[in-house]
Parts: structure tokens; C-alpha cells; sequence
């Protein structure tokens, strides 16, 4: 296996872990913020994840603009235009469309992946003033972002004596 299909591998594992936590999650739950936690709601944590995998391979690795940004996404999402994501409001309110977005963002991702060769990985990312493989950035803004995100998801909902992961 070589690196790119191992990181389409690996995000296609994490991506699971994602949805199999969001699964079954109502608005209250979704909206619920625990009582003397650091961690913000499930919705919350969604939403920011979702976008995440938006901005690191469009904007951070591509100098794209975001799927978000595009078409009619924030709308579709509830989101004013000039204004910054409320993901919590938008899970709760627009969770439907919200996991629409995440399909398009999914999308866009392979179609990125499977244009790219094992050498395009060594290609340098400006991240936040330093350079790094493309490969790191991925590993870091996505793989592993996406994956504690999912495993606080599901945390969240079996300390509220919910099922976290249906297994």
C-alpha cells in the first residue's frame, strides 16, 4: 500500500468512527452542554469537525476556497453571510443539510486524493508560518483532529447514558 492509498484508507476508518457517533443524536442531545465542562456540545464539536476537513484540503492545502463558502451552503446551513459558524445552532437546527455538506466536503476530499501521487505528499503547506509535508498536515488537521472529535462525541453522549458507538 503506498502513502496516499493509506491515508484514503485511514480517513475512510475515521470518517466511520465519525458518523457512527453522530448517529441517532436528537437536537437536545446535540444542544446539550454539560454542566461544569470545558467541552463544548456535541452539535458543536460536529459542525467544527465537518469544517475542518472543508478548510484543510481546500483552504490550507489547495488555497481554495471552502465548500462552505461556495454555492449556497451557508444558507443552506442557516449561516449569515460575513458571519462566523454558530455549529452548535447549526447542528441542532440544520442537521440534515449540515450532514449534505459533509458529503460534498467528502467528496471533494477523495476526488482531491485520488489525484495525487505518493511524491505530492512531500510538497510543502505553509502551516501557520512553518513548512510541513503535505502528508503531516493531513495526519494532523484531519486524521487525528477527526478522530479525537469523534472519540469526545461519543464520550459526551455515554456520560449523558446514551449509547457513544453502536457496537
Amino acid at each position: 500500500m503506498n502513502g496516499v492509498d493509506s491515508i484514503k484508507e485511514t480517513l475512510g476508518m475515521t470518517r466511520q468512527y465519525l458518523d457512527a457517533a453522530i448517529q441517532d443524536t436528537d437536537a437536545k442531545t446535540l444542544g446539550t452542554r454539560l454542566p461544569g465542562a470545558t467541552i463544548g456540545p456535541i452539535g458543536e464539536i460536529y459542525g467544527h469537525t465537518v469544517n475542518g476537513e472543508d478548510w484543510a484540503f481546500n483552504e490550507l492545502i489547495q488555497g481554495k476556497e471552502q465548500i462552505l463558502k461556495t454555492g449556497s451552503w451557508a444558507a443552506k446551513l442557516g449561516i449569515k453571510e460575513g458571519e462566523e459558524p454558530d455549529w452548535n445552532a447549526v447542528a441542532q437546527n440544520h442537521m440534515a443539510e449540515l450532514q449534505e455538506y459533509g458529503k460534498a466536503v467528502v467528496a471533494s476530499t477523495d476526488a482531491f486524493l485520488d489525484s495525487l501521487t505518493d511524491a505530492d505528499l512531500d510538497r510543502p503547506i505553509d502551516f501557520f508560518g512553518r513548512n510541513e509535508s503535505m502528508a503531516w498536515v493531513i495526519a494532523d488537521t484531519v486524521l487525528v483532529h477527526m478522530s479525537f472529535h469523534g472519540g469526545e462525541i461519543a464520550s459526551l453522549k455515554g456520560v449523558m447514558g446514551l449509547k457513544g458507538l453502536p457496537w
